[in-house]
This record gives structure tokens, C-alpha cells and sequence, in this order.
């Protein structure tokens, strides 16, 4: 078999996790080109990876029109920059894996996925969750197995932990950029048409950016933890998520050098270091979905972010029973009508990456494709997935507008959009 060639474009968390699959299998895959805006996280990972200072590059035009012989392009950038990275890529005609999601706008998600046909190329989405062993086996169970009979409904929660909500969604990256449904859970807007495998009609949301804002500040605090006179009291301190003893993530996100020293000047210097009542802030931080799909199927999603353990958790309800999962315990229960007995499930464990191992199966299938020839045959392409990001834009614009949104119109619309650019 062939070592897979690939070009890393965005050296932080995710790019770095889906290029580890390099260094567990060597001989299946190896990174040959790497691209970071900053050049003490490029240095960072192409020390990791044992990269040549003249395959590190700053700019991502720059490092294509050098790159001639890679197999894939990775593209784990900033949300707002994925669509004219991941566009050059595929006109390019490299087959490319880009983080979730595509993109802010619902036009250049349809633009990308039309890019990738029309160049004959592969645009895989990390949607990691479709490889994970909960959620495969739940998919084995409701389509091979019919265990429930025909499926009815799901309620599906994803019940992301304030830390993370704090982190991620009110200090960092993501605090204003994407919807938080697009962001954070088109990961499970995906999971769930996929176990639908219906089209999606109609859409409905409701939710809201609630205390964490300026109005529920902590008497007497200040703009930036390190200067504020109740942070030893505050359970959102940066100092004390950030100036401990532990430097994984999230800490290590907030700065490269993972010193005592560095990350105290990013506290001073970064939004990382900010009052989590006193940012800048606008995504919402609960959120209802109300889904209507062909067969009359009706699906609930909620999102919130307080929560104070981390957890995925399904129910699938069809006319011969039920189906019970939680994806961080391994856990799925199946029973029937008329039956006393439940079937309980454990797949098999992968301890390898984030996600319940979904990160490294998702690499596994992707680089074992591109090996076999076959890599449009791969779970998450782009192609597959188009719909839940068009379903997260679908939600927001309901909940924005507290109406309910027919998705075939509203599809409609944004091709219009994509065919007048």
C-alpha cells in the first residue's frame, strides 16, 4: 500500500489530530507541507511532525502553488477562512478534508460541495461523530438490524459542559463568529439525519444568549480576571482555569508556550483573560430544534452549555421499541414492546484521539480510501452532509425570526444565492 501524502493547512487542536494519524501509522500516511498563520504554532507542529523548515509555510496560496504530489489536504482554519482555502484546494483538484463546519454562510457550503463535483475531487467534512462506535452501532441497529421497527422519533441532547461553553463560545474563537448550532452541533445535526436517512422538511428553534452577559457580572468585578478583586470567588475565573498545574486542553489553546510566564501575558493580552460576563459575546448558549422529516419522523435536538459534565445522549422511539444511548459511556440500551428484557451494548473502546475515537476512524477511512482508490465512497463527504449545515443555517434563521422554516424553500434560496455570486 501507498503512504498517503498530506498537507496540513491550520496547525492548531484539530489540525494536529487529524495529522496524529501520521505518527501511529507511519507507513499509511505522513505530512509533507504544513500552513499556520502563526509561526510559533507552525515551528510547534513541524517539530512534531519532523518537517523541513522549506515545508512550513504562512500563507496557504503560497504553500499550493508549491504542492504538486500530496494525496490530501487537511483545512482546520478558523471557521470564517475554510471556504477560499478550501475552494483553492479543490480547484486545485486535491481531494480535501476540512474541519466542521464548511463555512458561516449557506451559500459557500453549497459553492464547496459543487466545487468538489465539478473538479472531480473528494471534500470530506470531519464529522467525526459518523465513525464513532456508539452511534455506528445505533446506525447498525435502526437500518441492518430494524430493532425498533420502523423509526418514529428521536430526542437527541448535546450537553456541552460550561467550561467548554466558557472557553470556547463566551472567551474564545467561536464566541461571534458561527451560530453556536453550526459551530458546535452541526456534528449532530448530522448524526441525525444520518440515522433518520430521510430528507428533512420542516425546521423550528428557539433559544437565546442568557447570564453571560454584563448585566449578571459579579458585584465589583472588572474587565479582566487578573486585575478583578472577586476572582478567587468567581467559578468562571480565567486564572483559575487557565494558571493551573494542568496544560492540556483547554490551556493549551489559549497560547502556544504553555509556561507559567505565557500564559499569564495571554490572560493579560487576549479575550482568553476577559470576564466571561464582560466579552464580546453573541452566540447563544441554549438552543431547541424541532425537525420534521419525510415519514412523518419528528426529531428534538437541544444544545445548552450549562452543564457541569459533557455529555451526548439519544433516544430513538419506533413502532417495535426503543433505543438508549449516551456516547461518553459507551452505553446503548435497546428494548421491545412486550418483552421484560433490554439488550445493553458496549462497543468496543478506541482510546485513541477525542470524539470516542471518531477523530482516528475518520482518518483511518479516509487515508485507507485514498489507498483503495475509493475515497468518494468515504462516510462523511461533503455531498452527504450539506443538509445538516443547511438545517443549522434553517434553525437559526427560525429562531431569529420565530417562525418555522420549510427547508426545500429555503434550500431554494440560498442556490439562487450560489448561482448569482
Amino acid at each position: 500500500m501507498k503512504t498517503i501524502k498530506l498537507a496540513v493547512i491550520g496547525c492548531g487542536n484539530r489540525g494536529t489530530v487529524y495529522a496524529g494519524y501520521s505518527l501511529l501509522h507511519p507507513d499509511a500516511a505522513r505530512v509533507f507541507y504544513a500552513c499556520d498563520s502563526s509561526k510559533d504554532r507552525l515551528e510547534a507542529f513541524g517539530a512534531m511532525f519532523s518537517l523541513p523548515p522549506d515545508r512550513l509555510y504562512t500563507d496557504a496560496s503560497e504553500m499550493l502553488e508549491a504542492v504538486e504530489d500530496v494525496d490530501l489536504v487537511i483545512v482546520s482554519t478558523n471557521d470564517d477562512s475554510h471556504f477560499a482555502i478550501a475552494k483553492e484546494v479543490l480547484k486545485r483538484k486535491h481531494h480535501c478534508l476540512l474541519e466542521k463546519p464548511m463555512s458561516p454562510h449557506a451559500w459557500e457550503c453549497v459553492e464547496l460541495v459543487r466545487l468538489a463535483e465539478q473538479n472531480g475531487v473528494s471534500l470530506i467534512l470531519g464529522h467525526v461523530l459518523r465513525y464513532t462506535p456508539v452511534f455506528s452501532t445505533i446506525h447498525q441497529l435502526v437500518h441492518a438490524e430494524r430493532a425498533i421497527g420502523d423509526l418514529v422519533a428521536i430526542h437527541h441532547s448535546e450537553n456541552v459542559s460550561v467550561d467548554h461553553l466558557v472557553h470556547s463560545y463566551v472567551r474564545g474563537n467561536f464566541r461571534n463568529l458561527s451560530p453556536i448550532l453550526l459551530a458546535k452541533s452541526c456534528h449532530d445535526l448530522d448524526i441525525l439525519c444520518w440515522l433518520t436517512g430521510r430528507r428533512c422538511k420542516k425546521v423550528s428553534s428557539f433559544g437565546h444568549l442568557d447570564f453571560f452577559t454584563e448585566e449578571h457580572a459579579p458585584e465589583g468585578s472588572t474587565y479582566r480576571c487578573l486585575d478583578c478583586p472577586v476572582e478567587a470567588t468567581c467559578p468562571f475565573s480565567a486564572v483559575k482555569r487557565y494558571l493551573g498545574s494542568d496544560t492540556g486542553w483547554p490551556t493549551s489553546m489559549i497560547s502556544v508556550d504553555t509556561s507559567l510566564e505565557a500564559r499569564t501575558q495571554a490572560l493579560r493580552e487576549t479575550n482568553y483573560g476577559v470576564c466571561a460576563f464582560r466579552s464580546d459575546n453573541t452566540v447563544a448558549n441554549h438552543q431547541v430544534v424541532n425537525l420534521e422529516f419525510e415519514d412523518r419522523i419528528t426529531v428534538s435536538f437541544v444544545l445548552s452549555g450549562f452543564n457541569t459534565v459533557e455529555t451526548r445522549e439519544i433516544r430513538l422511539m419506533g413502532t417495535k421499541g426503543d433505543i438508549f444511548a449516551n456516547m461518553e459511556e459507551n452505553y446503548i440500551r435497546v428494548r421491545t414492546f412486550g418483552s421484560h428484557e433490554e439488550r445493553v451494548i458496549r462497543p468496543p473502546v478506541i482510546h485513541v484521539g477525542s470524539h470516542s475515537g471518531g477523530d482516528f476512524l475518520l482518518m483511518q477511512d479516509v487515508v485507507t480510501r485514498l489507498q483503495n482508490n475509493d475515497i468518494h465512497q468515504a462516510r462523511a463527504q461533503a455531498s452527504l452532509s450539506l443538509e445538516s449545515h443547511l438545517i443549522a443555517f434553517a434553525a437559526e434563521h427560525a429562531r431569529a425570526t420565530d417562525t418555522v422554516v420549510l427547508l426545500e424553500d429555503f434550500t431554494r434560496k440560498i442556490s439562487n444565492q450560489t448561482i448569482g455570486k
